[in-house]
């Protein structure tokens, strides 16, 4: 257990790795983002890259929010430019995964609590130190401090 454990935080890290090279620099959205992908992957059973999914995200189309695009798309290898990511305006943050093949779908939402604090964090003009640490923060919470998830 503790191996396995071990193991998939060592995944998240090299995805948010991954997502930090693509998006520029690390911050906690991106890192968000990232592990709204994994949850939804994990939920519906699929693979990162797999074909057949396709997530729409909701969001406020607007710095930092939007960075939570970039998680998604290293996390589940959806893009815009494979027209198997789009994102929707919304006040709340989550994510829609369906698997074109079989019509399942989930629906990861991000606890409001969560944003709340990020809001807060991000208002009081953290350093850059302050941010890489409040990433790796988010990446290490468990998926039911973050997350609320409804298969439809």
């Amino acid at each position: 257990m503790v191996a396995s454990k071990r193991s998939q935080k060592q995944g998240i890290n090299n995805l948010i790795k991954a997502a930090t090279d693509l998006h520029g620099h690390l911050g906690p959205f991106l890192t968000l983002g990232v592990r709204i992908g994994l949850a939804g992957l994990k939920e519906l059973g699929a693979k990162r890259g797999d074909t057949r999914l396709h997530v729409t995200v909701m969001l406020e189309y607007a710095l930092p929010f939007s960075c939570i695009l970039d998680g998604v798309q290293t996390a589940t290898k959806c893009t815009v430019g494979n027209k198997r990511l789009a994102w929707k305006k919304s006040k709340d943050i989550g994510a829609m995964f369906v698997l074109a093949n079989n019509g399942h779908q989930v629906e990861v939402d991000v606890n409001s609590a969560v944003v709340q604090e990020l809001r807060q964090r991000l208002e009081k003009k953290p350093s850059d130190r302050e941010l890489f640490e409040l990433a790796l923060d988010i990446g290490s919470r468990s998926e039911g401090e973050l997350f609320s998830v409804r298969h439809k």
